[in-house]
């Protein structure tokens, strides 16, 4: 599991990041955004769950061969 270094984030932020990234086995994007003031801990948030949810449905398009 990658390192959740925002100083920004609450405790409870910082949890449910850390069960982002054991989940997704994805590092958490946007954490020097948070930082800078530049995003909120909800838009980063956000921002994750659909860069997952582009990648989930890039990989369902793939064409598969036939069996």
């Amino acid at each position: 599991m990658m390192t959740i270094y925002s100083k920004k984030l609450t405790s409870e932020w910082k949890l449910a990041f850390e069960q982002h990234e054991r989940v997704s086995g994805f590092e958490l994007m946007h954490q020097e955004s948070i930082d800078a003031g530049e995003m909120t801990a909800r838009e980063a948030w956000m921002s994750n769950i659909c860069w997952l949810e582009d990648m989930v449905a890039d990989v369902t398009n793939i064409t598969t061969p036939s069996e």
